[in-house]
């Protein structure tokens, strides 16, 4: 699941919980949230920030299985707050280092190599753009050495890898720019050469893709679980996110639709509020 942007406006409190509610009876064996959690620590107070965060950290324990985060740009606290203490305990990231722990990390499930990855890079303007850092790109490499060539890999970043997003609205040479998705993914995916990479889990859009590359690698954007901010659908998708299912080393996906309506109908198909 992606994008849930908990809030404690537009009733997502109610709409997270039929989310909790419907992984809760899929019994999944755990669930990974790719990124922007809540919303929205860029811009509001720490009072805020930390609100929907406890709030959505506790309707979040409700869901039976393990849950293994990702950050999204939606937790780099008070970036875009020009007067903010960038010295202060929990700014940038380390607010989601408190709240929600290590921002890329890797772990083993039932014969598969799961990587966690951070792909919000801060820029020298206090923006962010989809890309690595060379510690974690440093540690990328390191984790892939230890991971046998047969064993299968999947990738969760919340800032897309591969995505059609901008040619699907802007025709086929036009180009993505470097909040849609990573400026470094091929550098990135050139480590993966030799291994049995098979499924990449993104989100950021909330638009919903899902592409088989060469009979081999499933890249799949979730559709935001918040639509458009808990206030309708975006990209004309429902709220909801992918059921994947793994039988070997092949993958399989349902789009799972949590049955949200809005308080208030909308629908858009511009890209992610940043």
């Amino acid at each position: 699941m992606s994008d849930v942007h908990y809030t404690q406006k537009f009733n997502a409190p109610r709409g997270f919980q039929l989310a909790v509610d419907t992984l809760n009876r899929l019994n999944p064996d755990f669930v990974l949230s790719g990124g922007d959690n809540i919303y929205d620590a860029l811009r509001v107070s720490e009072k805020e920030a930390v609100g929907n965060t406890e709030a959505f950290l506790k309707a979040a324990a409700r869901i039976k299985a393990p849950v293994h985060y990702a950050i999204g740009n939606h937790e780099v606290f008070q970036l875009y707050q020009r007067a903010a203490d960038t010295t202060g305990p929990v700014f940038g990231k380390a607010f989601y280092e408190k709240y929600f722990g290590k921002r890329y990390y890797s772990f083993n499930h039932k014969g598969w190599h799961f990587i966690v990855l951070d792909n919000i890079y801060i820029t020298p303007d206090r923006k962010y753009i989809g890309k690595l850092d060379s510690v974690q790109l440093s540690w990328l490499k390191s984790d892939l050495q230890a991971v046998d060539p047969r064993t299968p890999i999947a990738i969760t970043a919340h800032v897309p890898l591969v995505t059609t997003l901008s040619q699907w609205y802007g025709g086929g040479v036009n180009a993505n720019d470097d909040k849609i998705a990573a400026v470094d993914s091929h550098k990135i995916l050139q480590l993966f050469k030799g291994k049995n990479l098979r499924l990449i889990l993104q989100g950021h859009l909330h638009y919903f893709e899902a592409l088989n590359i060469l009979g081999k690698v499933m890249v799949i954007t979730a559709p935001s679980v918040s639509g458009k901010w808990w206030r309708g659908k975006q990209h004309d998708v429902e709220e909801g996110f992918i059921k994947v299912n793994i039988d070997g080393d092949q993958v399989g996906y349902d789009y799972i639709d949590i049955k949200w309506e809005a308080d208030k109908k909308g629908s858009s198909n511009e890209p992610e509020e940043n």
